[in-house]
C-alpha cells in the first residue's frame, strides 16, 4: 500500500511537470527558452545552496550569469528554424531543424573562459576564508553540469526526428515534441521501473558505497523499461527498430549513470535531496539528473549516426 501511494505521488508530480514542459515546448521559441532557463536557474541555485553544507562558497551571481548566457546563446544560435518538410535545407544545415551558428559556439566557449577567470578574481575578496580552489572549481562545475547540459533541452526541441527518418505522415506533435518525448518517456520509464523492481525484487546492491538503495534487479528493470519506452515512441516517430533499441539501451545505461553521479555529489555533501521543491521527490536536479545526460546523448546520436554517418 505504501509503495502504491508513493507511485501515485510520483505520477502526479511527473504529470504536472510534464504538462508544463510540453505546453511550453509545443509553443517553442522564447516561451520554451524561458521554461528551460527557469528550470536551469532553480537547479543551479539548488546545487550552489547544497555546497554550503560542505563549507564551500561558490560565486552564485557569476554562475547564474554564465548559465543564462549559455542558454541565451543557444537560443539565438537556433536562429533559423526549418519547418518539417524542408528536408534538403535541413540536411544542408545539419539536419536538426535549425541553422547552427558558429559564432554562438565561439561565444559559448568565451563564456566558459570568462567563468573560469571571473571565479578566480572573485577569490581575491575571500581573505583566507574557505578554499579558493574548491570555490572556483564548484562555480565552474555548476555552470557546466547545469547550465551547459540544460542547453540541450533547447537544442533537442528542434530535432525533427520524423523528417530525418523520412516519416512524412507524422503529425505536428511528433514533429515538435518527438525528440523530447523520446528522451523523457524512456528516462522516466527507466526511473519508475527501477524504483518498482528495486522495491519488489531487489536483493543485490548495485553501488552500495554510492547509493545503498539501488539494486541490480532495479537497474535491469529500468534498462528494459527504457528500451521499451524508446521502442514505443521511436516507432511512432518512424525510427527503425535497431535505432530505437540502441537509443533505449544507451539512455537506460547513461541515465542511470547520471543518477549515480548525482548520488555521488549528494553523498559527498551530506544531503538527501538538493531541495524539497517537489516534496519527497526532491528538487529539479533530483528529477532531471538522468534527463540532463540523456538529452546530449540523443542530440549527438542523430548528429553522428544520421547526419554524418561514419
Amino acid at each position: 500500500m505504501a509503495l502504491l501511494k508513493k507511485l501515485l505521488h510520483r505520477a502526479v508530480v511527473g504529470l504536472a511537470l510534464g504538462a508544463v514542459l510540453f505546453v511550453s515546448a509545443w509553443i517553442g521559441g522564447w516561451p520554451w527558452f524561458i521554461c528551460v532557463c527557469a528550470l536551469a536557474l532553480v537547479a543551479l541555485n539548488e546545487y550552489y545552496g547544497a555546497l554550503g553544507h560542505a563549507g564551500i562558497r561558490p560565486d552564485r551571481y557569476l554562475g547564474w550569469l554564465c548559465a543564462i548566457m549559455l542558454l541565451l546563446l543557444t537560443q539565438l544560435g537556433e536562429g533559423i528554424v526549418l519547418m518539417a518538410g524542408e528536408k534538403d535545407a535541413a540536411l544542408e544545415y545539419g539536419g536538426v531543424g535549425v541553422l547552427a551558428n558558429a559564432h554562438m559556439l565561439q561565444l559559448s566557449i568565451f563564456v566558459l573562459l570568462f567563468c573560469v577567470a571571473g571565479t578566480l578574481v572573485a577569490q581575491f575578496k575571500l581573505h583566507g576564508k574557505g578554499s579558493a580552489v574548491a570555490n572556483s572549481a564548484t562555480t565552474v562545475f555548476g555552470v557546466v553540469y547545469v547550465g551547459l547540459l540544460f542547453t540541450f533541452l533547447i537544442r533537442a526541441r528542434y530535432v525533427d526526428i520524423p523528417m530525418l527518418a523520412g516519416n512524412d505522415a507524422a503529425g505536428t506533435i511528433a514533429t515538435r515534441l518527438g525528440a523530447l518525448l523520446l528522451v523523457l518517456v524512456s528516462v522516466w520509464a527507466c526511473d519508475t521501473a527501477a524504483y518498482i523492481c528495486g522495491n519488489l525484487l531487489g536483493k543485490h546492491k548495485l553501488a552500495p558505497l554510492v547509493s545503498p538503495n539501488k539494486t541490480v534487479e532495479g537497474s535491469v528493470g529500468g534498462l528494459l523499461a527504457a528500451i521499451l519506452g524508446a521502442l514505443l515512441i521511436g516507432t511512432w516517430l518512424g525510427l527503425p527498430a535497431g535505432h530505437c533499441l540502441a537509443l533505449g539501451a544507451l539512455m537506460g545505461i547513461i541515465g542511470q549513470v547520471g543518477d549515480l553521479g548525482k548520488s555521488v555529489l549528494k553523498r559527498d555533501l551530506g544531503i538527501k535531496d538538493f531541495s524539497s521543491l517537489f516534496g519527497p521527490h526532491g528538487g529539479v536536479l533530483d528529477r532531471f539528473d538522468a534527463v540532463l545526460v540523456s538529452m546530449p546523448l540523443l542530440y549527438w546520436y542523430f548528429w553522428f549516426f544520421w547526419l554524418h554517418p561514419v
